[in-house]
């Protein structure tokens, strides 16, 4: 891990930032939280496991195709939109609501014997989701809000940024910094900050 979170770093000083400022910035928007928005943090996660492992269970599907089939429909889809949709395709419907191309990607996931290996490369955020809902509280799930909470106001599109060569990882790292500093795990900092963040008190 020290190697490659070297290479964030570095990668993060040549964009004008670096791993200290990152976590630091992390720190900050968690010092924000109230009590309730800890403890909703903590449970996210869990709570989507626990519809993972309900629909997995109501279908006969894995919780790893649920997992995959969930995380695929994620990407600029409300968490609402995106059950629904999931419990959707998972019954044999047709998720309307959510995006075509998530919904292609949901598909694969559904008839794939492995369903995990159908993120490719260029899908980090939703490879990670995938893998907190199955239960990994160790890898983070850095979308445009967890981007926001680490670069600040530094860049116009963040998520463009997290797409870098070497970003996301960065990033990554820095959230699982901050978390050492709380003494929570890294999803619990990730979704505690994200709520945060949604709330508008991230300023």
């Amino acid at each position: 891990m020290g190697r490659r979170a070297l290479t964030g770093n570095a990668r993060l000083v040549q964009i004008g930032t670096n791993t200290r400022a990152c976590t630091d910035r992390i720190v900050r928007v968690w010092d924000m939280a109230t009590p309730v928005d800890v403890a909703r943090g903590a449970e996210w996660y869990a709570d989507a496991g626990r519809i993972c492992t309900e629909q997995a269970e109501a279908t006969g599907y894995s919780r790893e195709t649920v997992a995959a089939v969930i995380s695929h429909l994620s990407p600029r889809t409300s968490w609402s939109r995106n059950v629904a949709g999931a419990i959707s395709l998972l019954h044999g419907g047709d998720a309307a609501g959510c995006i075509g191309d998530n919904i292609k990607r949901a598909r694969r996931a559904l008839v794939s014997p492995t369903p995990l290996e159908t993120f490719g490369p260029d899908a980090p955020k939703t490879r990670r989701f995938a893998r907190n809902i199955l239960g990994d509280r160790d890898q983070v799930t850095v979308d445009v809000w967890a981007a926001r909470v680490a670069f600040g106001d530094r860049f116009d599109d963040p998520e463009t940024v997290l797409g870098w060569v070497n970003v996301y990882d960065a990033v990554e790292h820095a959230y699982r910094l901050a978390a050492q500093r709380a003494g929570v795990d890294p999803t619990t900092m990730q979704a505690t900050t994200w709520i945060v963040a949604r709330n508008g008190r991230a300023d």
